[in-house]
């Protein structure tokens, strides 16, 4: 019996033994001639010029091990997520790519949700991209249990929609110094992070749903970034305590740009804006439970400077906010019109609104430029002031002609009689003084 079972089990412990033998025999990614493995069990690759392309791939030769604590790269000309790369990773807490020209994430390639049941104290892994250009983030390229998402002086090429979604635990989403070329709308899509973060950089159009059903619990900030568009509906934000919107340069605001539902106040400031749409900042409003426990929050315009803007691109929600104009510079010339078409605005909460004075090559206030210009007498005196000195400069001009014609008149004629009986009339003479000698002859 005991032989019987031993010819049994044999097959089955050869086959695991050579199974093992085999996967041991498959080189990782750590065998890379780029990369190696440290102590931490980080996969550490650092291209050269004879290996400048890296592709990470869950299985297969050179598959990422499922011991790695980290990915780093640095120095490749091109890297290539593919698909499910870190699906298993089960240890690992933080990818970072750095100086890398051609950047690929695929469709779920750094999906990572190694637990039956997401929990905030659970670790997750912290994704940072620096200094590179990533020519695509595919849809449901980055979701799950992602802890934070930095990138930095980077550049966008496609951001697809859903590229980023889905994702739990997160604290920090921070877009530094990017410059955005094709994003898609709905890029971050359905998830809850303790701070939305985007400063610097450049963009040339926002779409609508560009941040979608995004829940902010801290704070949503959007500072010193350069964008032609920002579309309808960009922002769908909800519940941030602190929104802060400063140092921009926006070409065109569309209507409802920031459709967001505060628990906080609202700061509108330093921003540079070409042209701003009817509603842009109407979008704005406060939570419901806020609001019956705290009031209405303040909707903050500081210190802006618009181009192309009427007193309806300043409409907000009445019902949640109170709004406060500390410093708005119309980028346009100081008249009565454009004053009274401002007077309601500025009637209802005495705001400060500037235009531009040519006179003086400053901006002002209008009501100083209501109070020294405008109303029916201060109207009309100027154009009696400007009648006065054309009918002070005509009179001069009449005086002197008179003078003059009346000085040469006084210059007499003189008549000059010649012994031959002959009168010369000259109006101008000159006397020449001879002396006469005698003449003598000699005989």
């Amino acid at each position: 019996m005991v032989r019987m079972r031993c010819a049994t089990w044999w097959p089955l412990i050869a086959f695991l033994l050579t199974r093992t033998f085999a996967q041991r025999a498959v080189p990782t990614a750590c065998e890379d001639d780029a990369c190696r493995c440290d102590s931490f069990t980080r996969l550490i690759c650092h291209c050269t010029r004879e290996y400048e392309e890296l592709t990470l791939r869950p299985d297969g030769a050179y598959r990422v091990p499922s011991t790695a604590t980290a990915i780093i790269i640095e120095g490749c000309e091109r890297v290539i997520f593919l698909s499910d790369t870190i699906r298993n990773l089960i240890q690992l807490r933080t990818i970072e790519l750095k100086n890398v020209g051609y950047v690929v994430i695929s469709e779920r390639a750094l999906a990572w949700s190694p637990y039956p049941r997401d929990s905030e104290i659970d670790p997750g892994i912290s994704i940072k991209i620096i200094n590179s250009t990533v020519n695509e983030i595919s849809s449901y390229a980055i979701q799950g249990h992602i802890n934070d998402i930095l990138i930095s002086d980077s550049k966008m090429i496609t951001l697809k929609p859903y590229a980023f979604s889905s994702l739990t635990g997160v604290k920090n989403i921070e877009l530094t110094n990017n410059v955005f070329k094709n994003v898609e709308i709905q890029a971050f899509k359905k998830f809850t992070t303790a701070n939305f973060i985007m400063r610097g950089g450049e963009a040339k159009t926002l779409p609508s749903r560009f941040v979608s059903d995004v829940e902010v619990t801290n704070l949503f900030r959007i500072e010193g970034v350069n964008i032609d568009t920002l579309s309808s509906l960009t922002f769908l934000v909800s519940l941030p305590k602190r929104v802060l919107i400063e140092n921009n340069i926006i070409r065109v605001l569309e209507g409802d740009s920031f459709h967001i539902t505060s628990r906080g106040p609202v700061t509108f400031r330093n921003n540079t804006v070409s042209n701003i749409s009817k509603g842009a900042f109407f979008g704005f409003t406060v939570d419901r439970e806020v609001l019956s426990v705290a009031g209405r929050q303040e909707l903050l315009i500081d210190n802006n400077t618009m181009s192309t803007v009427m007193p309806s691109s300043l409409v907000y929600n009445q019902t949640t906010l109170s709004r406060r104009i500390d410093g708005l510079n119309l980028n346009a010339k100081c008249s009565c019109r454009l004053a009274e078409e401002w007077r309601e605005v500025l009637s209802e909460q005495g705001g400060i609104v500037n235009c531009w004075y040519d006179l003086e090559g400053h901006y002002i206030s209008l009501p100083t430029f209501v109070d020294s210009r405008c109303g029916s007498f201060k109207q009309t005196f100027w154009i009696f002031v400007v009648v006065g000195i054309l009918f002070v400069t005509l009179i001069a001009a009449i005086v002197i002609f008179f003078i003059v014609r009346r000085e040469n008149e006084k210059k007499k004629k003189v008549q000059i009689v010649l012994p031959d009986g002959k009168t010369y009339r000259e109006t101008e003479f000159h006397i020449v003084v001879e002396r006469a000698e005698l003449l003598t002859t000699d005989l």
